[in-house]
């Protein structure tokens, strides 16, 4: 799973790994996606993307709320895993392709990269895992908050088997296509 981490001093960062989605501020990062700085840290994972690119459910869920908050998250949903006890947040999208009370399937798109609330210009999408509901999703307040990396299976692949027995994500973006050979 090669991750790339893009904190260049550009806003827009270029994947280095074929394959590997660009992460432009990791999880409890002091720098946001447009790599200024933060005051406090940050309680999830923003990946870049092209805006109105599709946005995926990073494992299967219902839908428990549509976010709209203008100066923090934007244009978000989150996500209920109910088995597991957490919830995923997924803000800043240009738009919802989802409704409350959907039950989704991990992969399926459920909104559309964008620049909305607190993105800074910044075409991308947070991730941020909760063992509560997601109140807050703002910077600096990690209680109940979880690295999303750190469950992470990498990306989102059609057919393949993911575990049942234990939380995993995959990533919310979709991945460049390995190249031949690697």
């Amino acid at each position: 799973m090669g991750l790339c981490l893009g904190l260049l001093s550009a806003p827009v960062a270029v994947a280095q790994n074929l394959g590997a989605p660009v992460i432009l501020s990791p999880y409890r990062s002091l720098h946001g996606a447009d790599n200024r700085p933060r005051r406090l840290p940050h309680a999830g994972v923003d990946f870049g993307g092209p805006v109105g690119s599709p946005v995926l459910a990073a494992a299967d869920g219902t839908v428990s709320r549509i976010i709209e908050w203008p100066m923090g998250c934007g244009l978000g949903v989150l996500l209920e895993h109910r088995r597991f006890k957490r919830w995923t947040a997924y803000c800043h999208l240009l738009g919802v392709t989802v409704r409350k009370g959907q039950s989704v399937s991990r992969g399926e798109q459920i909104g559309m990269v964008g620049t909305s609330g607190g993105a800074s210009y910044v075409p991308h999408v947070h991730l941020e895992v909760c063992t509560l509901a997601c109140s807050s999703h703002s910077d600096g307040d990690l209680t109940g908050t979880e690295d999303p990396l750190e469950v992470a299976a990498g990306c989102f692949e059609a057919g393949r088997a993911y575990p049942a027995d234990r939380f995993v994500l995959t990533f919310p973006v979709a991945c460049l296509p390995r190249a031949r050979g690697r």
